[in-house]
């Protein structure tokens, strides 16, 4: 008598055609929900780009040549985020390097040669379009009175090197300003140009955190890079966005290396490895790499930008 077989060929429960359209209808929802933020994220991106650089540097060529009379100007550099291409309102750098003459500052230190350098920016600068003229520790600011600034960092030549004030403000590191942007440059076009726009929207989400959670300009483009050198995933904003985040919240947790010398790390600021502040500038990007993670709709994604998409 022959048995019935006992090991015979698979046969798929009834609940399986079910499961298998609930999984197809939610990767078809997923890849919908990705086409709309990365069209959503795309648009914010234009709205970053507004931002008239073709003023600022008309202005910087303005200060250059009222400049050129009252001092002996080697070069102006564009040192930040208009020669980068990162500006993002709240958190843009230094617009340029006015680099003096060494024979005219030499044996200064940085702060008689910053407000050396401010009092000739009074003496030139013409008002009908400067709201003010402000010195900090390291820069000055000058505000238009039409709601542009502009931020300049003075600094002497020394051979292929420019020295720039120290963080305290009154001695000098040798840096090469270029060294940074030249490696940026190059990161972003193996990207495909991706690098720097994914700059521009970590900076924006970024920008609304407490100030004691919030990184730098220079610091948020330092750990994009640090990001960069290794991605080989898509090239759609949300993917970059999200790699971006996840792995600037875990490498702000210990300093990174500033390579242009403008600092020996570009994080000094959040002190030690692991500090307090360290943990709550991570915590904070990653609550954010999460939220967008957790995000179910547009309108979320939206809300993490400012509510309302303009």
């Amino acid at each position: 008598m022959s048995g019935s077989g006992g090991g015979g060929g698979y046969i798929p429960t009834s609940r399986e055609p079910l499961q298998r359209k609930i999984e197809e209808a939610r990767q078809a929802e997923q890849l919908h929900l990705d086409a709309n933020v990365n069209e959503f994220l795309q648009r914010e991106l234009t709205l970053y780009n507004d931002r008239d650089t073709d003023q600022t540097k008309d202005r910087l060529d303005e200060i250059a040549e009222l400049l050129g009379d009252k001092m002996e100007l080697d070069k102006l550099l564009f040192g930040g985020s208009v020669a980068k291409h990162t500006y993002v309102d709240g958190l843009s750098d230094v617009d340029a390097l006015v680099v003096l003459d060494r024979s005219d500052t030499q044996g200064f230190s940085a702060e008689k040669v910053l407000n050396d350098f401010h009092e000739k920016l009074n003496e030139c600068l013409p008002r009908q379009d400067v709201a003010s003229i402000d010195i900090g520790r390291l820069a000055i600011t000058i505000r238009y009175k039409d709601g542009n600034e502009i931020q300049l960092l003075p600094a002497i030549r020394s051979g292929n090197f420019v020295k720039i004030p120290d963080s305290s403000g009154s001695g000098w590191n040798e840096t090469n300003p270029r060294i940074f942007q030249q490696q940026l440059s190059k990161q972003n076009e193996r990207l495909n140009g991706a690098l720097v726009p994914t700059i521009k929207l970590v900076k924006s989400l970024i920008s609304d955190l407490p100030k004691q959670q919030r990184l730098t300009g220079y610091h948020i483009e330092a750990l994009a890079l640090d990001a960069a050198k290794n991605y080989q995933g898509p090239m759609t904003p949300k993917a970059m966005l999200i790699h971006v985040l996840d792995h600037a919240a875990k490498r702000s947790r210990k300093p990174i290396s500033d390579i242009s010398g403008q600092s020996r790390n570009v994080d000094d600021y959040l002190g030690k490895s692991n500090s307090t502040q360290r943990k709550l500038a991570s915590q904070a990007i990653d609550g954010i790499r999460r939220r967008l993670n957790a995000a179910t709709s547009i309108a979320q994604w939206k809300a993490m930008f400012g509510g309302i998409e303009k």
